[in-house]
Order: C-alpha cells, then sequence, then structure tokens
C-alpha cells in the first residue's frame, strides 16, 4: 500500500493548552505561499474519507486497469499523512496564536492605560509644583496620550453617526 512516512508516528490531537509546538518534522514540506495563491484550491468535501478508503481498497486489483499508478497511490498517501500531520497540530497552534494575541491586546492595553495615568500625573504634578520644565521633559507622553484620546472621542462620534443612520434606515417594525 505505499510507504509510511517516519513523521507520522503520532496523528492523534495535540491538547490545547500545549504551549510548545515543534513543528521540525514538517520542515521539508511546509510552504509559505504568497497572497491569494489559495484561491482556486480544491480542499476537502464531506465524503471525502470514504473516497480514501475507496480508491485504497482498490488499488491492488484496479489501479493499473483505471490508470493509477503506484507512484500515484504514494504520492496520495504521503499528501493524506500530512494533511493528517497538520490537522493534529493546528487547532492547538491556532489556540496557541489566539492565546497570543489575546494576551498582547491585554498587555498593550495596560502600557497604554499606564502612558494615559503617567501623563495625568505629570500635569498634575507640573500644576501643582508649578515646575514647568516636567511639561517640556514629557511632551511627547503628554502628546501621545492627546491623539489616542482625540482618535478614540473620533471613531466614537463616528460610530455614533452610523448608529443613527443605520436606525433611521431600518423599517418600522408594527
Amino acid at each position: 500500500m505505499g510507504r509510511r512516512s517516519h513523521h507520522a508516528e503520532s496523528l492523534g490531537a495535540v491538547a490545547l493548552d500545549t504551549l510548545v509546538h515543534d513543528c521540525t518534522a514538517f520542515a521539508h514540506f511546509l510552504v509559505d505561499l504568497p497572497p491569494r495563491a489559495r484561491v482556486g484550491m480544491c480542499s476537502e468535501q464531506e465524503g471525502f474519507a470514504e473516497v480514501v478508503t475507496e480508491i485504497l481498497t482498490n488499488q491492488a486489483l484496479l489501479g493499473d486497469k483505471a490508470g493509477i499508478t503506484k507512484s500515484d497511490i504514494e504520492a496520495f498517501q504521503e499528501s493524506n499523512e500530512r494533511v493528517a500531520m497538520l490537522d493534529a497540530r493546528l487547532p492547538a497552534i491556532k489556540k496557541l496564536v489566539e492565546m497570543m494575541e489575546e494576551t498582547r491586546a491585554l498587555e498593550d492595553d495596560k502600557r497604554q492605560r499606564q502612558v494615559n495615568a503617567f501623563a495625568d500625573s505629570i500635569e498634575r504634578r507640573a500644576k501643582t509644583t508649578g515646575d514647568k520644565t516636567l511639561l517640556a521633559k514629557y511632551e511627547k507622553t503628554r502628546t501621545y496620550r492627546s491623539a489616542v484620546a482625540k482618535k478614540g472621542v473620533k471613531t466614537r462620534t463616528k460610530s455614533a453617526k452610523a448608529a443613527e443612520v443605520d436606525g433611521a434606515e431600518a423599517p418600522a417594525k408594527g
């Protein structure tokens, strides 16, 4: 039935909380396609497992007659093994990427809020002490905080206007 890849040793699903993923076994076949290269590619549809079983079951007796060579079947099985290897790891890796993105967002939010607090503190201290050098030395911090705040107001205003337009265009219920 063809050769078994030495990389297909464990095709069981990887736990979603796994933080270390050794994908070196994939190195010889992993690709990084250019943008939009996947457009038009065929993908697995419902019933594919039954098709694989049918092809492999009939190969010994009917493969040559059907024009399916031994090398065709070996390449087909290799692709099946590779997909199974990737499928076993993808959910856990996707979850890890999701967790990393969410953690980054949380940590970024923390530091942005800290910068806002720092800027407020600087302005309060400068006002209470009369030390104008604080304002000059932390000008970029204060400007950054103000720019972020202005952008937030602009976004909220734009969203509110869009919601008003959507509400006005909605048909009356009755």
